[in-house]
């Protein structure tokens, strides 16, 4: 016996505008939003989308003093989620935000450039934050699960493992 086939119902439909068909424009970190290797995201926060045209982190400015293994002055930018949850007093940052410290000597030379970059699924036992530190060249010296970050930073878990200011 044959198998029966249904025929298609065409149904009327209302035009669709072209405002509904428009897909919203993305943020450069959804659009480009790196693979977690330290290569990627080096190239995400210096090339794709530079840091340097990001905000400081809010009550911070150039060249402040240092504290820690940083650098004698440092400098905090921040991407735009990561702005947005700080403005937000969201207690976490979401899932592709970046927080980088460019860390100078006491000359005002740039020394070292830490990245920190929430991706989810990374590292749930450290919020899924995946750690870069690279020299003034590029060169990276350390990536991922950076254990001597983790070690440091678990003082700040109950702050999304963040130093510069309160989250919550």
């Amino acid at each position: 016996m044959p198998a029966e086939t249904e025929t298609p119902v065409e149904t009327e439909q209302e035009p669709v505008s072209e405002a509904e068909t428009e897909t919203p424009a993305e943020t450069p970190e959804a659009e480009a939003a790196p693979e977690p290797t330290g290569e990627e995201i080096r190239a995400y926060v210096t090339e794709e989308n530079n840091y340097k045209n990001w905000e400081l982190w809010p009550g911070t400015g150039e060249l402040e003093p240092g504290k820690g293994p940083h650098g004698d002055q440092i400098t905090i930018y921040v991407s735009d989620s990561a702005l947005s949850a700080i403005d937000e007093k969201a207690g976490v940052m979401p899932e592709g935000s970046t927080v980088l410290k460019e860390g100078y000597d006491s000359d005002g030379e740039l020394i070292v450039v830490v990245v920190m970059h929430k991706v989810e699924g990374f590292d749930p036992a450290y919020n899924d934050w995946f750690w870069l530190e690279y020299d003034a060249e590029g060169e990276i010296i350390a990536e991922g699960r950076v254990l001597g970050c983790q070690n440091c930073h678990a003082r700040q878990a109950n702050n999304d493992y963040l130093f510069t200011g309160d989250l919550g």
